[in-house]
């Protein structure tokens, strides 16, 4: 997977206009405030970023920066994030930032991180720790393991921190449609998707399936292969791996797709010759199109672990399923519009 560009915002980046930013980034994650549960300590932008990202499709998680140096705190601060994300679809997991350097917090540090993970992630969500090179490496060290990581480290050197996940490398970058803080903002370099990992793109997310083999099981596929099997009566196995049957059954929506919209007269049986080839041609779907090509297209982005945030029969080509399929062009190579034509759907094959 190619690296993702990050940025990391709060009310001190002021009003952001996020339609100029959105061309420029991957994802964003949003602080929601900070300390403990008072509406006082909630981020004055917190509402506004999170809503914005919404409309327009941008992936984006959030965090809170801690000061709690009790049991007690560090649960008023679990409960402070869970009020303010609830209705909210996360595609970034929840982040503890821990950077406060009062001797009360730094002792808290590691315990209350552990007691704030547990509370958000018996809610369903992702938690990660936020922190620089240097308190990983003096007061978390292996501590925190089990959680994501997000280090900061203002250099051109990559963190000297196993298994980093994103690595916020400046605060001084720059965004179109970012001008509050004199124009300055974090960027993160991000090495993982979270928005293909975390089921429909958004929290809660599911406890993993153990029962299933780590390696190419994903439960946004599972989902897909289930929509797969309602759309073209295909029957595969819902295992959520990809296999054979399943990419059989993609070649299969498609066709069905394309008879239902276009009258192909292909027959469903999931092998990609001259007569599919011929049939899809130069059609294509993009935003405000509702039709069964779109249907199609929702369950293949889903096949491949991309969320388009929900399947529809015929499929309504909204913000969601825009962000999935750019977000997919951006990882394949391809050209990054939003329009699923020939190069996207064969690609999707």
């Amino acid at each position: 997977m190619k690296t993702l560009k990050v940025i990391d915002v709060s009310e001190h980046n002021q009003k952001i206009n996020w339609e100029q930013a959105r061309n420029h980034i991957d994802g964003a994650i949003i602080r929601c405030g900070y300390g403990m549960d008072m509406v006082s300590q909630d981020d004055k932008y917190w509402k506004y970023n999170a809503d914005e990202c919404t409309r327009l499709g941008i992936p984006f998680g959030t965090y809170l920066y801690s000061y709690a140096d009790t049991d007690t705190k560090s649960r008023s601060e679990a409960a402070h994030v869970l009020r303010l994300i609830k209705g909210y679809k996360l595609s970034y997991p929840v982040y503890l930032d821990l950077e406060e350097e009062k001797d009360g917090t730094r002792r808290q540090a590691v315990r209350g991180a552990k007691i704030f993970a547990d509370i958000v992630e018996d809610a369903g969500y992702q938690v990660g720790i936020y922190a620089n090179e240097n308190w990983y490496k003096t007061i978390i060290g292996r501590a925190l393991d089990k959680y994501t990581k997000w280090v900061a480290k203002y250099s051109s050197k990559a963190p000297d921190i196993p298994d980093v996940d994103i690595w916020q490398y400046t605060s001084s970058g720059s965004v179109p449609g970012l001008t509050g803080n004199g124009g300055r903002v974090d960027v993160n370099h991000c090495y993982r998707d979270f928005a293909s990992e975390i089921t429909g793109g958004c929290a809660p997310a599911p406890k993993p399936d153990v029962t299933k083999p780590a390696s190419g099981y994903s439960p946004i596929r599972r989902d897909g292969q289930i929509h797969l099997n309602n759309f073209t009566g295909a029957g595969i196995d819902v295992d959520g791996l990809y296999g054979p049957d399943t990419k059989k059954g993609g070649i299969m929506v498609l066709q069905t797709g394309l008879n239902m919209d276009y009258g192909a007269d292909l027959d469903v049986d999931g092998i990609w010759g001259p007569a599919t080839e011929r049939a899809l041609g130069s059609h294509y779907v993009c935003r405000g199109e509702c039709q069964y090509m779109v249907t199609a297209l929702e369950i293949l982005l889903m096949l491949k672990c991309y969320n388009p945030q929900g399947v529809e029969c015929p499929g309504s080509f909204g913000s969601g399923l825009e962000a999935a399929v750019r977000q997919y062009q951006r990882d394949h190579g391809l050209t990054v519009d939003g329009i699923a034509g020939y190069k996207t759907f064969k690609s999707l094959l």
